[in-house]
């Protein structure tokens, strides 16, 4: 893959702006955009869920992707998916832009420009903004158009992931909202474009038709808020929480998954802050085959803040998950990893 500097000119020609005036041009099959581009191999290592109408979610995604204007369907609708950390959303996104770029045709999966949103971000994030250069060949400095990331993807094309959305402030997601919706353009303040005769406008912008807007939001993160109406309304929302026949594949241990349970309970019931996710309970799992219970456990518990860890250690002790985890990894109880034999997870205690 071509490594982008991070202050690199990459020089666009606007063809779907009403003002050409750069010579360069970057399409969605560009190597110089391999770098926003994931690896092909995630396809391999991602775990489907299924949908309520039957489909995986991949066919789901897929499907809206495409749209069905006899449903009244539009194309690339937008989608926002809401659920508590490493439930698998962004993974599931790199993975769609496999999908998308083997449906077109590419032999590449199409560009992920990937906002990750905090209260810091700007507009220059999203739109561009002049930046100093120097020629390392020359040592000559310059001032270069730095694009920013919506700036990009509404003129390539491919994914515009907008990662943890409601951690934006309203002002940047309200810039949005013209390339959200129906009008697929904005008004790039940031750009001055020469007009004929005297004088200068905003460059406006008028988004690929294969671009694709996508959200995930954490609703559960601290100094996050929820999304003002005007922005939420712009996206088809799904739910993804923690998925049990997906984690039955990925967490061969019964004991592990069902300790997970049990501290999510924590979580619900205000116990405890910090989250237990699809990822950290994989992790367990090694750990407990490389370096035993007694390690495995002690790596989760350091994840904890001091005031928590006394609750985790209640669920611990008092239902004997150390030996019911040893147990389970050397296949000497009923949960031996088969999916077939769970815990009784209604209560953490």
């Amino acid at each position: 893959m071509v490594d982008m500097e991070p202050t690199k000119t990459i020089q666009i020609k606007r063809r779907h702006s009403s003002h050409e005036d750069a010579v360069g041009t970057l399409t969605i099959d560009d190597p110089r955009l391999d770098g926003y581009r994931p690896d092909p191999a995630i396809v391999q290592q991602y775990v489907s869920r299924k949908m309520p109408n039957g489909m995986t979610d991949i066919e789901y995604c897929m499907a809206v992707w495409r749209g069905d204007e006899t449903l009244g369907c539009p194309a690339r609708e937008n989608l926002m998916f809401v659920g508590d950390t490493q439930g698998g959303k962004t993974m599931l996104v790199n993975v769609l832009a496999c999908k998308i770029g083997e449906e077109m045709g590419l032999g590449v999966p199409v560009p992920v420009f990937t906002l990750s949103a905090s209260n810091g971000i700007t507009d220059f994030d999203l739109f561009g903004q002049d930046k100093p250069w120097t020629n390392p060949e020359t040592g000559t400095d310059h001032i270069v158009w730095l694009p920013g990331l919506a700036d990009m993807a509404a003129r390539v094309g491919g994914i515009l992931y907008i990662d943890e959305a409601n951690m934006m402030p309203e002002r940047v997601t309200s810039s949005l909202h013209p390339l959200c919706d129906y009008r697929r353009m904005f008004v790039n303040r940031n750009k001055a474009v020469k007009v004929p005769g005297d004088g200068f406008v905003a460059d406006v912008v008028q988004a690929n038709p294969d671009l694709w807007i996508v959200g995930t939001m954490n609703p559960n993160y601290r100094g996050a808020g929820p999304l003002n109406e005007a922005f939420s309304e712009r996206f088809r929302w799904l739910l993804w929480d923690y998925d049990q026949a997906v984690e039955t594949k990925l967490i061969p241990n019964d004991a592990v998954r069902t300790l997970g349970t049990a501290l999510r309970q924590l979580r619900e019931l205000g116990k405890i802050r910090t989250p237990t996710g699809t990822a950290t309970l994989m992790r367990m799992v090694r750990d407990v085959h490389r370096d035993g219970v007694d390690m495995a456990l002690y790596v989760l518990r350091s994840k904890f803040t001091a005031d928590e860890r006394p609750y985790v250690d209640e669920v611990i002790e008092s239902r004997s998950f150390k030996v019911l985890i040893a147990n389970a990894a050397e296949h000497r109880h009923p949960l031996s990893g088969s999916g077939e034999h769970v815990m009784d997870e209604e209560s953490p205690f």
